[in-house]
């Protein structure tokens, strides 16, 4: 049945952190994501319209947003002209593997907003989505009161215990994922754990994004709030930014300890470069990004040597790939999800290693996750270091690529280093702290 929603637009101020953290506690659903590369933020508030992408485990979880996004675009005309309208949210890292552990994300969700604001350094706009005008305009008008009536949240949460959930059963499996690749089964795969956290009492959205505002690094920030969950990142990897007739990919993939000092992060960062594991492994990533977005008779331009990109309490090695010709985003997203840098190479034996002795579900961790409006533009960034939040409980992921000269104590390192600033998060970070 075709159901005709009514699209309107007002400016607003300027958002402050305390402004958006509060609208967060407001809404059931709410979506928000800060991009560190041009400075901009979409925050998006109840539902308009909703899908769950891997519900019809038959179906191609890509396939059944990008269906019910374009009927999103056919059957529900626009005439604003400032911003566009957008759905957000996050796909599955493994539709194939999913359990209830996740709840109600356990099969990827996205929403079109009731309310979408985009915010850059010049303007604040927002739009409602609505069955009718007047609702429409109720909804503007809720936004406006919610505003004028935001405070700072104050909460105290505080971490009770930190557990790291089954390490030596991880490390026997990082050494298994060795010898498989040793015998030329695997060129590597990507292996993933978990840390729980316990705190004295919970954190709402808003509380959250107080403490992620603080965080000023070269990561994506993201909050997806449904109902009584919370999924956060604080990710540094951009799986695809769209634009008309233009793709760009970052390849992320090797790492090591960013250090204390400027001199101490220099000299890491130097042998990382010179690091033969971490080459081969980013090299890996390079060209098998490269090769799938060929497939799609893209044309394809990247610097010959990776750059050092610090973020948090590691660095890494990162080439910026750019492809132009006819994009299709959520074709892009199919031909590149995973990556070698969070599956493995070759891509299908990676996957059915994780699946047969990573021994536990993803969920939306390593997932595309962000946003694309109804003019093909949006930005999806790869959903690690990062936390699913439920009551007084935090899960906290991190992974790291194996390949055959890896260590599994080195390993074991590297992944507690990944999880330090979503760790430094739930204590509460404050302003003053090396970021």
């Amino acid at each position: 049945m075709k159901k005709n929603l009514h699209y309107q637009e007002k400016k607003l101020s300027r958002l402050s952190t305390a402004q958006i953290s509060y609208l967060l506690d407001q809404f059931e659903t709410a979506f928000v994501f800060f991009d560190w590369e041009n400075q901009t933020l979409k925050l998006c508030l109840g539902v308009a319209a909703e899908c769950f992408p891997a519900k019809e485990t038959k179906q191609n979880q890509f396939l059944t947003v990008k269906n019910w996004y374009q009927t999103l675009k056919t059957d529900w005309n626009t005439t604003i002209t400032t911003a566009a309208p957008l759905i957000a949210g996050s796909f599955l890292f493994d539709p194939l593997k999913k359990t209830t552990a996740w709840a109600g994300l356990a099969a990827g969700y996205f929403f079109l907003p009731q309310l979408m604001i985009s915010q850059n350094s010049t303007q604040t706009i927002a739009i409602s989505c609505a069955s009718t005008v007047k609702n429409g305009s109720r909804q503007l008008s809720r936004l406006q009161a919610c505003l004028a009536a935001a405070k700072k949240t104050t909460g105290r949460a505080q971490i009770q215990q930190v557990s790291e959930v089954q390490v030596a059963s991880w490390q026997q499996t990082v050494q298994q994922a060795v010898a498989a690749i040793q015998a030329q089964r695997l060129a590597k795969v990507v292996l993933a754990r978990q840390a729980t956290v316990t705190l004295n009492q919970s954190l709402t959205a808003g509380e959250l994004w107080q403490r992620l505002a603080l965080i000023k690094q070269q990561n994506y920030q993201f909050l997806l709030k449904y109902q009584d969950q919370i999924f956060i990142s604080l990710t540094p990897e951009k799986l695809a930014e769209f634009q008309p007739h233009q793709l760009r990919v970052d390849a992320l993939a090797g790492t090591t300890a960013r250090g204390d000092t400027l001199n101490q992060q220099q000299e890491l960062g130097e042998r990382l470069l010179q690091s033969t594991k971490n080459r081969i492994e980013h090299q890996i990533v390079v060209a098998e990004i490269t090769h799938r977005l060929q497939e799609l008779a893209l044309k394809i331009e990247h610097p010959t040597e990776p750059q050092l990109l610090a973020t948090g309490s590691v660095q890494h090695l990162y080439t910026p790939i750019t492809a132009y010709g006819e994009v299709d985003p959520w074709r892009v997203l199919a031909q590149l999800h995973p990556t070698p840098a969070l599956g493995g190479q070759p891509q299908q034996a990676a996957l059915k290693f994780i699946r047969d002795f990573e021994g536990w579900d993803r969920g939306l961790f390593g997932g595309p996750t962000g946003w694309l409006d109804f003019t093909a533009k949006g930005k999806f960034t790869v959903a690690i270091r990062s936390a699913l939040l439920t009551g007084l409980q935090a899960h906290l992921f991190a992974g790291a690529g194996i390949v055959a000269d890896s260590d599994y104590q080195q390993e074991t390192i590297e992944t507690h280093n990944k999880m330090q600033p979503m760790l430094k998060l739930l204590k509460g970070r404050k302003k003053n702290e090396r970021k």
